[in-house]
């Protein structure tokens, strides 16, 4: 489709219709914006294909190293949104950025989160799932030496296509994505939904994929009971219970 031929009004309709968030937005960030929808549509659709193949665990992988991280980001911001208001063998290595470029951070932790910088005894504070705060290159440089836990756990995310590149971050980032997708992943097989349980625990998403989880299941889109039992199995968790 070639959103070049189409006004600023058509284009917001159709990022309406596909869930995105427009705002005051121009049009060629708007063009940007649905390109990277088409991107991450394109990879998701792909994958289903393959659901009766024997590398069928690779449904919901981003293969395109050199296109996924900004339509990575989108799929993370998202799904943080969301709940703050209710592998490819290529090497992305980005070294271009300088040490005073500021970058921003976004929380993904449940509550308060402090870092404090050893080198210029800065403080960070998020107070709340999806807080961002701007850190440097050489603060996160030295983040992710002393104290690497908030970059691969992941704690925080880095809202910089430049950055998570450098910090070579986007395999971490892929398993949080996933959680932006659960109604696809919720339909394949009971084996690739294991896999995405356990890589969302992995990456410190419990308490994430247990609010979305909750999401689904009080709007009437998590309904297969085989499903809710793994997810409660796996995540100690009881749907049913509303507190």
């Amino acid at each position: 489709m070639d959103y070049t031929k189409m006004e600023l009004d058509e284009l917001k309709e159709l990022a309406k219709s596909r869930g995105l968030k427009v705002g005051n937005i121009g049009k060629d960030k708007l063009i940007v914006k649905l390109k990277e929808n088409d991107t991450f549509s394109a990879v998701t659709t792909e994958d289903e294909d393959l659901a009766e193949d024997t590398t069928q665990e690779n449904v919901i992988s981003v293969t395109n190293s050199e296109e996924k991280s900004g339509s990575l980001l989108d799929a993370i911001s998202e799904t943080i949104d969301e709940l703050d208001e209710a592998v490819n063998d290529k090497d992305d290595y980005d070294d271009t950025l300088e040490l005073d470029t500021s970058i921003p951070v976004k929380s993904i932790t449940f509550g308060g989160l402090t870092y404090k910088s050893r080198s210029t005894n800065a403080v960070f504070r998020w107070n709340q799932i999806g807080a961002i705060q701007y850190m440097t290159v050489a603060e996160l440089n030295e983040m992710n030496n002393y104290k690497s836990a908030f970059l691969n756990k992941p704690l925080v995310i880095l809202m910089d296509e430049r950055a998570v590149k450098k910090f070579r971050l986007a395999p971490v980032y892929e398993n949080v994505a996933k959680l932006n997708n659960l109604k696809e992943v919720f339909n394949s097989d009971m084996q690739i939904i294991e896999r995405v349980i356990d890589d969302a625990l992995r990456v410190n998403m419990r308490d994430i994929l247990i609010n979305k989880v909750r999401q689904m299941y009080k709007t009437g889109k998590l309904v297969n009971i085989n499903v809710i039992r793994l997810l409660e199995k796996k995540l100690s968790f009881d749907l049913s219970d509303q507190n």
